[in-house]
């Protein structure tokens, strides 16, 4: 897909005004649209062919007891993995009862240190995975862990009796042989997908290990929340396997069968989600005791192309205009100008406060300083605003989702923060467990309306938390919200944070500044397994930040004198919107 930055550059605004006026809220089962890489994917894994094998020694004769933990350790760096080696390192009891399967903890800086009667292993813990390889930080209080393992001898050697339950391996290790992925799964109206981000392992079982982990259902993250077309004791039959030609064959068990064929749509689309992730996949088949299952519409001759079921793109990724508010209004922004809309809303965001559009480019609504909110459409042909919320003056930045509802919060100075749902129909306040009556600083919504996340506290307090929005399958508008979770990430300690936006729908961009340095753009993943640092030389000081709706869509900062910049693919910084003095920059969402 064409880069945000290579569409402004060519001055195609005629185009992308008529891409938002003519834009619909309905959502479609195909679209020509094809997002340049799926969310919730950090990069095409490496060919398995490329990856480098290790086969660690099995335990040396007269090794000490230190050698002999040192050796258990490093043999689960096998690759690939094995718990043969690590065994041999164990007493014949300890080698049948130890469960190498239960979990897989991911560790920096390992200090094996002999003591009388045992040998102390301390490591700095990152966190772990799950049996479903959902990734969980160690919390600040936890992350430093000792463990003490006690050793016997077995003919005369020295072995391990009571080794830790689980599978331990470094970072370094995991990085280069593990991968984030996303199962994909429905939301309650089962209108758009959502997904799941899971670690798997690389190697020939990975595509098997993908399909199989998606057929389990949601993790406990979405459990409840997200659903799935296909019954959860469907099973991959032997094996998914990939021929030269990109087709991947994944054979199930006989309940796939008896879907409807509404059923086997919706399971085509989950499936077909979660494979383009394989970069070797270009074509799917399934079949029932090897023959080819018909997925009505879609596939020809049993087969069905992975760039079907466009339209239930959880990231919106087709919307990639950039907006943002100017003393004309709202206005569209390009390397070169700012452009007011053509329809009423634009000069109704004249002196607001904040602006925000519906991911479909079809509504927005601006937020005014005495706490009125209008919506409207932002075609040129849209009839007059209406009001949708009035009564306070101490909105947030507001946030769409994919439903068109509209999500308010109200930070009153007195009482803390309340959050509102929002809609043409009215306006419903959403109980928010962890959120209500705390401070909260920023925000925002993912496209897909599954999650919502939020900056409390502020300065060296404040912290990131995510709660899952759970809605009704027939109402959209009648949510709920989980109790808010910290997010913890053992790779982001920064303080300060402001400004928050979605890069995809499992990750969110904050600014924050790190050891007491100058604040910076931020990418988080909402599981906490990773985050980084967009930019470490900004040409302004950014009071905003602006992401999404996927890595087609560059990082936008605005300063405090009405400057917009945004990032280049070489991870420079342009500036846009011409002279014009422009704020609060915005991607539709």
């Amino acid at each position: 897909m064409t880069s945000l930055v290579a569409v402004l550059r060519r001055g195609a605004l005629g185009a992308l005004i008529g891409v938002l006026t003519t834009a619909c809220v309905s959502i479609p089962s195909d679209s020509p649209v094809r997002p340049g890489q799926p969310v919730g994917v950090q990069g095409e894994p490496e060919l398995i062919s490329e990856l480098i094998s290790n086969d660690p020694p099995g335990p040396a004769p007269g090794a000490s007891r230190e050698e002999v933990v040192s050796g258990f350790f490093a043999a689960m760096l096998a690759y690939p993995q094995t718990a043969a080696t690590a065994r041999q390192f164990l007493t014949p009891s300890a080698a049948a009862s130890w469960d190498p399967s239960k979990g897989l903890v991911v560790y920096d800086d390992q200090a094996i240190i002999e003591r009388p009667g045992s040998v102390s292993v301390k490591t700095d813990v990152l966190g772990s995975l799950d049996a479903r390889g959902s990734w969980s930080s160690a919390k600040p209080a936890t992350r430093s862990a000792t463990a003490r393992i006690h050793l016997e001898r077995v003919k005369g050697e020295w072995r391990i009796t009571d080794p830790p339950a689980g599978t331990f391996v470094d970072s370094d290790y995991f990085d280069l042989y593990f991968r984030e992925f996303s199962l994909y799964f429905f939301d309650p109206t089962l209108k758009v997908l959502t997904p799941d981000p899971v670690y798997l392992l690389l190697g020939d079982t990975t595509a098997t290990a993908l399909v199989s982990d998606l057929l389990l259902g949601p993790t406990r993250d979405l459990a409840g929340v997200a659903a799935t077309a296909v019954p959860l004791d469907t099973e991959v039959d032997v094996a998914v396997s990939i021929d030269d030609n990109g087709q991947a064959e994944i054979p199930l068990s006989a309940t796939v069968a008896d879907l409807s064929a509404e059923a086997r749509l919706l399971f085509a689309a989950q499936l077909t989600w979660t494979m383009r992730q394989l970069p070797e996949v270009e074509a799917i088949s399934l079949t029932v005791d090897g023959n080819r299952l018909d997925v009505p519409g879609v596939s020809v001759n049993g087969v069905f192309d992975i760039d079907e079921f466009e339209g239930y793109d959880p990231a919106f990724a087709s919307q990639l205009a950039l907006f943002a508010l100017s003393p004309d209004g709202l206005v569209t922004v390009t390397e070169d100008d700012a452009t007011v809309l053509p329809g009423p809303i634009a000069a109704a965001a004249k002196r607001a406060r904040y602006a925000a559009v519906d991911p479909s480019a079809a509504l927005a609504a601006v937020v005014h300083r005495d706490g009125r909110v209008l919506v409207g459409g932002i075609a040129a042909s849209a009839e007059a605003p209406a009001k949708w919320f009035r009564g306070s003056t101490s909105l947030l930045q507001p946030s769409w989702d994919v439903h068109q509802v509209l999500w308010l919060v109200d930070q009153d100075p007195k009482t803390g923060a309340a959050v509102y749902a929002v809609t043409a129909e009215g306006r419903r306040r959403v109980p928010a467990p962890g959120i209500d009556g705390n401070r909260v600083e920023a925000f925002a919504v993912s496209r897909d309306g599954v999650r919502l996340a939020a900056i409390l506290g502020k300065g060296d307090a404040s912290r990131l938390v995510t709660s899952v929005i759970d809605r009704a399958s027939r109402n959209p508008a009648a949510v709920s919200l989980s109790k808010a979770r910290p997010l913890v990430s053992p790779s982001f300690t920064a303080t300060g944070l402001t400004g928050l936006a979605w890069v995809s729908p499992t990750a969110v961009m904050v600014l924050a500044s790190e050891q007491g340095g100058e604040r910076q753009p931020f990418e988080v993943s909402t599981d906490g397994s990773r985050a980084r640092a967009v930019s470490e030389f900004l040409p302004i000081e950014p009071v905003s930040v602006a992401a999404g709706p996927n890595v087609d869509a560059p990082v936008v900062i605005s300063g405090g004198n009405g400057e917009i910049y945004v990032q280049t693919p070489e991870l420079q910084w342009d500036r846009f919107g011409g002279t014009t003095p422009l704020r609060a920059p915005f991607y539709p969402g």
